[in-house]
């Protein structure tokens, strides 16, 4: 019996890659710094909620992304959720732009934290475990702190694309 799935481990890469496409979620642009003061980022869509309690959540960062070296166990990082006016911001942040030129673009806050001031939500956290995992690695961000500004107008990604969510009254 035929039943749709693909499983055959030379078809099940792109499969998945396909399937993944499917699953629209928000940009982020995940910023911290280095120990010499460096604000790095990048911009990630595989960010997720964890639990409420204590307040955590899951960023990937692939291993070879320049950030990820950054980001080892107790060190301080934000989550910042775009709003839909923040397309071009994130192919900046995606390596469109260089890692020394990238906060030369955006309303920028630079603190000991790097935020941007106009995202939909600034989430403080600080990296409390990860797990590498093939090319990535999962990070746990336990939340420290949270920004909340502006109307819910998320920048949100899925099939290759940017998918509108603003809803006029």
């Amino acid at each position: 019996m035929n039943t749709g799935f693909v499983s055959a481990p030379d078809l099940l890469g792109d499969a998945f890659k396909g399937a993944m496409r499917r699953l629209a979620t928000t940009v982020t642009i995940l910023t911290t710094r280095t120990p010499d003061g460096t604000a790095l980022g990048m911009t990630a869509t595989a960010v997720t909620s964890l639990c409420a309690e204590p307040p955590a959540l899951l960023a990937c960062v692939n291993r070879s992304a320049s950030i990820h070296a950054a980001l080892p166990h107790g060190t301080r990082f934000c989550v910042n959720l775009l709003g839909d006016s923040h397309g071009d911001l994130s192919f900046v942040f995606g390596g469109k732009v260089s890692p020394e030129e990238r906060f030369g673009h955006g309303d920028w806050v630079q603190e000991d934290l790097p935020f941007l001031a106009d995202a939909q939500v600034n989430i403080a956290c600080r990296v409390d475990a990860t797990l590498d995992y093939g090319t990535h690695s999962v990070l746990v961000g336990k939340v420290e702190a949270i920004r909340m500004n502006g109307a819910f107008a998320p920048l949100v990604y899925g099939d290759g694309r940017f998918i509108p969510t603003r809803m006029d009254a």
